[in-house]
């Protein structure tokens, strides 16, 4: 555990506190990994029609505390539903309610749900979280930050959740970890948002890195629904400039307002740079 730091005006402290940050963004969290041998357990237990786990007891089962199991179960429970497949996440449960958490998108505790994981053939499906699977995921997201016009040659191949997982390679890769607006760079809150939404007819926009940006949790949300926009010139713009549309906390007005006309941080790579084109296009429907 880290020491609490109390004093943030000691130079040493602020020195410590960015060897920590650093730390932090070189030895990212891997929850696709932990997703990986999670998706093991989960489907042992539904071949086996065990009774569900508590979330302690999974997050035991693959060596980590309960509480950032969140994490690979996300990415369990969207590879399920974006495939078709009955969501394993029925098999985990509160130890004190004894039904699915609140990040559950079926019905708590429909016991039709474990009827149809108990029904499924797992052995017959392989682990997307594998490996080796990943380490194919990770050559195309490396070829895609080098060539993004191969997007087109992917896309074509690739299932919608692994779609979206080389998509979200590449970008976060692009823009260095860090969110193009605030540079946060804490690996859980970064996600790669789409430019042209995923359901786009023109389908290799799903995987082309130019049309996502790196964006905090917070700043995906506020682009996705139309408060934040990014100009074709790469200039960020929030829609209550003034802040007439209040009233607005300080930490409103740091994670909003405060951005308004400024830059928006780009990829070193030129070629990584938001399309313009799409960026314009999104302007226009909004």
């Amino acid at each position: 555990m880290l020491p609490l730091i109390t004093d943030t005006s000691n130079p040493a402290h602020a020195g410590f506190r960015k060897k920590t940050r650093e730390k932090m963004a070189s030895e990212p969290v891997d929850h696709e990994h932990r997703a990986g041998l999670l998706w093991d357990v989960l489907t042992r237990a539904a071949q086996n029609r065990r009774p569900p786990l508590t979330y302690k007891e999974a997050a035991t089962a693959i060596g980590i505390h309960h509480r950032p199991i969140a994490y690979p179960l996300g990415l369990i429970q969207d590879h399920c539903l974006e495939d078709g497949l009955p969501r394993l996440t029925a098999l985990l449960v509160s130890a004190s309610t004894g039904v699915q958490g609140r990040g559950f998108l079926g019905e708590p505790g429909n016991e039709r749900d474990l009827e149809e994981l108990y029904s499924q053939n797992w052995q017959a499906i392989p682990n997307p979280f594998s490996n080796l699977q990943q380490s194919e995921l990770n050559r195309i997201a490396d070829d895609l930050t080098i060539n993004p016009h191969h997007a087109d040659k992917y896309v074509s191949v690739l299932s919608r959740g692994n779609q979206q997982r080389v998509f979200s390679k590449a970008v976060l890769r692009a823009y260095g970890h860090q969110c193009a607006i605030c540079e946060m760079s804490f690996p859980s809150t970064l996600q790669a948002a789409h430019i042209v939404p995923f359901g786009d007819p023109r389908h290799e926009l799903r995987v082309d890195p130019r049309n996502g940006i790196a964006l905090c949790a917070n700043h995906h949300k506020l682009f996705d629904d139309g408060s934040i926009d990014i100009s074709p010139e790469y200039r960020i713009a929030y829609y209550d400039p003034e802040g007439t549309d209040g009233p607005y906390s300080v930490a409103d007005e740091a994670l909003s307002l405060a951005f308004h006309g400024k830059p928006l941080l780009l990829p070193e790579n030129p070629h990584l740079h938001p399309s313009r084109a799409l960026l314009e296009e999104r302007r226009a429907q909004q």
